[in-house]
């Protein structure tokens, strides 16, 4: 069967939020970190998508919504990024195609991102392509190796590396498309010698270049596309981040909003040109808003449709309700459909 998969990996807890809570079952903008990667997964025409889950295996399936596309395979040891893909390689089985790998603490990833990796896969006829960053200070991230041809040859994480390695600026997303045969057959070979003990993912890489099957790389330019989430602290930031991205698309689609930095719009609603957004307004879900209406200062819009013409006046709230065209809301009024 022709396939076009994605591997979610979704089993760590993320020590580093200090909770007890699955650090993908997170919340960002209304939608749990994973489902925001199932929905990337979706919107490139993933038509196989499986989450690896591990800690608090419930809480992360009951954080997606059901899809026929959608299976779940468990990592029971926490034994590396090689050893959580290889728990899916039974589902895999019968499958020819290609397979991205994805984080589910990466949120802001595009599918736009995706589906250019794909072609260019395809179009060099790739066996690995990757995502890279190219960052002033790498951190600890996993350094890109290349030979004297200029051909990726390994991935070697930061406490693994050299002295003379970690001085490489260009580092690892964790973001790959592979040719799935040959993704499950060098997992094969993936062993656990090195600092941490684990089957790192990244040596397949390597395995994949002494066999001289192809792999590129694709820098990626907004390096927000690949941040994962380690703190509460970072998970605020991203949010914000996604906020911007909304608000600025709709800035360059004919939509006045006053003080965008303290206007909140979910990236579902649906506002028509010449719609005056003013300060400190919240559009929630799948809202709509119609063209020339006006939302006053402090409103906020939850799942509910905005005629034509309307004007609401400010500090109003409308849950559930849908406002006819023409309509003018007083200061402080309300609309609510439980």
């Amino acid at each position: 069967m022709k396939t076009l998969a994605s591997i979610i990996l979704a089993a760590g807890k993320g020590t580093r939020m200090k909770s007890e809570k699955s650090k993908v079952s997170f919340s960002l903008a209304g939608k749990s970190l994973v489902q925001r990667v199932v929905e990337t997964s979706l919107k490139s025409n993933c038509n196989k998508i499986v989450v690896i889950v591990g800690y608090k295996k419930e809480e992360v399936i009951s954080c997606i919504p059901p899809h026929e596309s959608l299976e779940f395979c468990e990592q029971k040891e926490q034994l590396g990024t090689g050893h959580a893909v290889k728990v899916a390689e039974e589902s895999f089985k019968n499958c020819d195609g290609e397979v991205f790998i994805l984080c589910g603490d990466v949120p802001l990833l595009k599918a736009e991102t995706l589906e250019k990796t794909l072609d260019s896969h395809r179009k060099n006829k790739a066996y690995c392509t990757v995502l890279t960053m190219i960052l002033d200070d790498p951190g600890r991230y996993g350094r890109m190796v290349r030979d004297n041809n200029n051909n990726i040859c390994k991935i070697v994480e930061y406490k693994d590396a050299s002295d003379e390695q970690r001085l490489i600026k260009e580092i690892n997303s964790g973001i790959y498309c592979f040719d799935i045969k040959a993704l499950f057959a060098a997992l094969k070979k993936v062993d656990n010698k090195n600092e941490q003990n684990e089957y790192y993912l990244t040596d397949v890489l390597e395995i994949l270049y002494k066999e001289n099957k192809r792999i590129d790389a694709i820098v990626l330019e907004d390096v927000s596309e690949a941040a994962g989430i380690n703190s509460q602290e970072q998970l605020a930031e991203l949010e914000d981040e996604l906020y911007k991205r909304v608000n600025k698309y709709w800035l360059n689609n004919g939509v006045v909003i006053e003080k965008p930095n303290t206007v909140i719009i979910s990236e579902d609603a649906i506002i028509e040109n010449d719609v005056t957004i003013q300060a400190g307004s919240v559009i929630r879900g799948k809202s709509e808003i119609k063209k020339n209406s006006v939302v006053g200062i402090n409103t906020c819009i939850d799942n509910s449709i905005i005629g034509n013409d309307c004007v609401l006046k400010g500090h109003n709230v409308l849950i559930n309700s849908k406002l006819e065209p023409n309509a003018i809301m007083d200061w402080q009024e309300m609309l609510i459909n439980d």
